[in-house]
């Protein structure tokens, strides 16, 4: 928790500054669930970062695309067996899904099906201009 506290001061303290986090509290919240029983309300993390003016971008991809996926992964990866159960990934997802959606962030959920990177990135540059997300917050 102390890691949280201190990322959040210093997002506070550099409030006009550009970020990207990968996977910051969301991801943390299930894999605790998932795979150590505990289930933490983060909730006081979204409090902080939106009046800081946080944007959520959940990436996701159709199941039947997990495939094409992991041959590309394969290509690259250090440790491939990590990729031999796919419904694992699966799994992950939906439960990505369901803590994105009851988060009171402004969300955008972004199928990363097709590799499109520049349409992907246009997507995610527009949704920012017209929900606001290119400016800071309060």
């Amino acid at each position: 928790m102390e890691t949280f506290h201190t990322w959040l001061r210093l997002f506070e303290l550099q409030r006009y500054y550009s970020w990207i986090d990968d996977r910051f509290h969301i991801s943390t919240m299930m894999h605790q669930q998932k795979y150590c029983g505990r289930h933490y309300d983060l909730r006081w993390i979204e409090e902080r970062l939106l009046p800081l003016g946080f944007h959520l971008v959940f990436c996701h991809r159709s199941p039947e695309s997990f495939e094409q996926a992991r041959e590309q992964r394969l290509k690259v990866s250090g440790n491939p067996k990590q990729y031999d159960n796919l419904s694992l990934f699966l799994n992950e997802q939906e439960m990505l899904r369901e803590l994105v959606d009851r988060s009171i962030l402004p969300k955008l959920h972004l199928d990363v099906s097709g590799n499109d990177i520049d349409g992907l990135s246009d997507s995610i540059a527009d949704w920012m201009e017209t929900s606001g997300g290119l400016h800071s917050g309060t």
